[in-house]
């Protein structure tokens, strides 16, 4: 894995989003962020168009991509669309929340395919020339702290938390949350 800083936030909050957990099946693939998530990404908007950011790298879904227009709506950047940047399914989510934060990886089954995606997906936005900023989904924010073995962070994050990735010289990364 390259070893470089970046930004991450999650996408607007989603009608889906405020269910109680037992009336999640699979979120929608394509659901769009709704009044408050335009509010949140709005919200946070100043303080995006003040990172040291060279691009931005975004998951395909629909409430990913609305959260990362109005997020750089400042920006003169790069955008690029990354389809391993997506949401796992419900009951990947809910593996991964059983299993616990700072639990070990799993080694098969659909948690890890989805890690292993991630991986990917990460990897691709990193060998982009400059610090991206990264707009995806709360499952990939798990699979990130995960894969680098972050434990001094939470590991659910809000809807537009924003969170700065870094290596330390030791190369340990830190997660930083700034909204």
């Amino acid at each position: 894995m390259l070893k470089k800083e970046f930004y991450f936030i999650r996408h607007g909050q989603t009608d889906y989003n405020i269910l109680p957990n037992e009336d999640k099946i699979d979120h929608p693939p394509h659901i769009s962020i709704n009044e408050t998530g335009k509010e949140q990404a709005k919200a946070v908007e100043p303080l995006v168009a003040n990172l040291p950011i060279h691009c931005v790298c975004a998951s395909p879904l629909k409430r990913a991509q609305e959260t990362k227009e109005i997020v750089t709506a400042r920006l003169q950047i790069p955008h690029h669309v990354i389809d391993d940047l997506g949401e796992c399914t419900s009951r990947i989510w809910l593996e991964m929340n059983r299993h616990g934060m700072y639990s070990p990886l799993p080694k098969e089954g659909e948690a890890r395919a989805f890690i292993d995606r991630t991986r990917k997906g990460i990897y691709h936005a990193l060998s982009l020339p400059g610090t991206p900023l990264i707009v995806a989904h709360g499952g990939v924010h798990w699979a990130l702290c995960a894969l680098f073995g972050i434990t001094h962070h939470e590991w659910k994050l809000h809807n537009c938390g924003l969170v700065h990735f870094t290596v330390t010289d030791e190369e340990t990364w830190i997660a930083s949350r700034l909204a």
